[in-house]
């Protein structure tokens, strides 16, 4: 357990910066990144713990500041340097000829030195710009709890389930976006939690009207984000229950 604040778990120096030719940093995503997230605090801060309303411009600040915090973390970075990597290693097994027509282009020089050395911006403008427009278009529930230590977030804290990945009978291409029951989950603050689902609730709910399953859908959901995790969760209060890191009890 550590007494550490999230801003200084969770930064890492230069994790989105891109250098040019000249090894000048470039902090054009970063300052992108840190504008989403300001916004989506002030709509946390003046909208959603006073249970305001919201509006068209609210939503698509949700759905950007939910695609980009799926898509910022440190497990995706890992895997998209190594999906670079898996890349240049695939060009070489190539007869000679055809590598050294994909070596000449500029895509190939952008991979080399860029990519596959700072993967970040290619993955978040990809990613962003595909999910962002169906996330906005989700119904969005906003729960909140009156539980202590109530929500916990983590360094990996936006969850994606699709409960149709279960069903057999459904074609592989129905998972993910575009699916109807598609469920993002993401805490807010340790009072709310955001839902998403394209034909789910929509609106404000008290988890206390329901006391009876209140505090073991707090802990269904701390559960999620604890075993999502990479290496840290944090905890409002200095204590945790050590059903959030048991799978078997979600």
């Amino acid at each position: 357990i550590s007494m550490k604040s999230p801003k200084s778990l969770f930064s890492e120096l230069d994790f989105y910066t891109v250098y040019d030719s000249r090894g000048n940093r470039i902090l054009e995503l970063e300052h992108i990144l840190k504008s989403i997230e300001d916004k989506f605090i002030v709509l946390r801060d003046k909208k959603l713990l006073h249970h305001r309303r919201l509006t068209p411009d609210d939503r698509r600040t949700i759905a950007l500041f939910v695609a980009t915090m799926f898509a910022g973390t440190k497990r995706q970075k890992e895997e998209d340097v190594q999906i670079w990597q898996e890349y240049l290693e695939m060009v070489e097994t190539l007869p000679p000829a055809v590598a050294k027509k994909i070596k000449s282009t500029p895509e190939y020089k952008h991979v080399v030195e860029q990519d596959s050395k700072q993967p970040m911006p290619f993955h978040l403008f990809y990613f962003v710009n595909i999910t962002a427009p169906y996330l906005y278009s989700m119904n969005c529930a906003i729960y909140e709890t009156k539980t202590e230590p109530g929500l916990i977030t983590s360094d990996n804290p936006c969850f994606w389930f699709d409960p149709s990945i279960y069903d057999s009978s459904a074609p592989i291409t129905y998972f993910g976006i575009g699916s109807p029951t598609l469920n993002i989950l993401f805490p807010a603050s340790p009072k709310q939690y955001i839902s998403l689902q394209k034909n789910g609730p929509d609106g404000y709910f008290d988890l206390s009207a329901h006391p009876d399953t209140e505090l073991e859908l707090v802990n269904l959901i701390n559960g999620f984000t604890a075993t999502n995790c990479d290496n840290f969760i944090v905890v409002k209060q200095n204590k945790y229950n050590e059903k959030w890191f048991d799978e078997n009890y979600q």
